[in-house]
C-alpha cells in the first residue's frame, strides 16, 4: 500500500490518526477502460489513485465524452461528503491500468465529520479543483481548439520540468483521448497537430510531443 502520508489527502494526520485511515481503506485493480464510478450513480465510496491513472468525465446529451480531470498516483475524486443524495457527478474511468485505494461512503463521512485535519484537507482540495474547472470552463467556451491544445501542452510542460528531458512531453494517451480533454472531435485536434508540427513548433514522436519553439506557443496561446 501506498505511504499514507504521500498523499495530500491525508496531509499533516498524525501516526494515530493515518492508522484510523489505513484500517479503512480497501485495494483494487482496474484494467484500461474500466468504470470505477458511474455519473449519475448513488456514490459509494472514494477513491485514491494508487498506481496508473484514472480519468474524470462527463457525457453530453449528445453523447460526446468531455473529460473534465486526470488523476495520477496520490489524487483522489473525494466529492461531497454526506448529502442524503449523494450522487457521482461525473464518471471516473481507468485510462491506463491502474490500482486504488477506496473508502466506503460512510467511513469517509465519518472522517469529514470528527476531522478538523480531514476537513481542511476537502476544502484545499476543492478549492484547487473549482479553479482547474474554472479554467477549463474559460477555454473551452471562450478559446478555439488551437488555444486549448497550445495551453494543454504549456501546461504539461511546465509540471513536466522535473525529472524530464527539457521540451520533451510524454502523452500516456490517444489521440481520442487528448480530444476528450479538449472538449473537441479527434479529426481536428489531429489537423491542430499536424499543423503545429509542419510549422515546426513541435514534433512527435511514440508517446512524445517534443516541444521545438516554446516562445511561439505562448504567443499563440496568449
Amino acid at each position: 500500500m501506498i505511504a499514507l502520508e504521500t498523499i495530500p489527502l491525508f496531509q499533516d494526520f498524525s501516526k494515530a490518526e493515518l492508522e484510523t485511515v489505513r484500517v479503512c481503506l480497501h485495494e483494487k485493480s482496474y484494467e484500461k477502460g474500466e468504470i470505477i464510478n458511474q455519473e449519475g450513480q448513488a456514490c459509494e465510496r472514494v477513491f485514491v489513485v494508487q498506481e496508473g491513472k484514472v480519468k474524470l468525465c462527463r457525457t453530453s446529451s449528445s453523447g460526446r465524452e468531455q473529460t473534465l480531470e486526470m488523476l495520477g498516483r496520490c489524487d483522489t475524486c473525494a466529492c461531497n461528503p454526506g448529502s442524503a443524495n449523494w450522487t457521482c457527478p461525473m464518471a471516473a474511468q481507468a485510462a491506463t491500468a491502474c490500482k486504488i485505494l477506496y473508502m466506503s461512503r460512510e467511513d469517509y463521512g465519518r472522517l469529514a465529520e470528527r476531522s478538523s485535519k480531514f476537513s481542511h484537507s476537502l476544502t484545499r482540495l476543492f478549492a484547487d479543483r473549482l479553479v482547474r474547472f474554472s479554467s477549463l470552463i474559460e477555454q473551452v467556451s471562450l478559446n478555439d481548439v488551437r488555444k486549448r491544445l497550445v495551453k494543454f501542452l504549456l501546461d504539461m510542460l511546465a509540471k513536466n520540468k522535473k525529472g524530464s528531458q527539457e521540451g520533451v512531453l510524454f502523452i500516456p494517451f490517444t489521440r481520442q483521448d487528448l480530444a476528450e480533454r479538449l472538449g473537441a472531435a479527434r479529426e481536428t485536434v489531429a489537423r491542430q497537430i499536424s499543423d503545429l508540427k509542419r510549422k515546426k513548433l513541435i514534433d512527435i514522436k511514440p508517446y512524445q510531443i517534443i516541444i521545438r519553439n516554446k516562445a511561439a506557443l505562448e504567443r499563440l496561446a496568449a
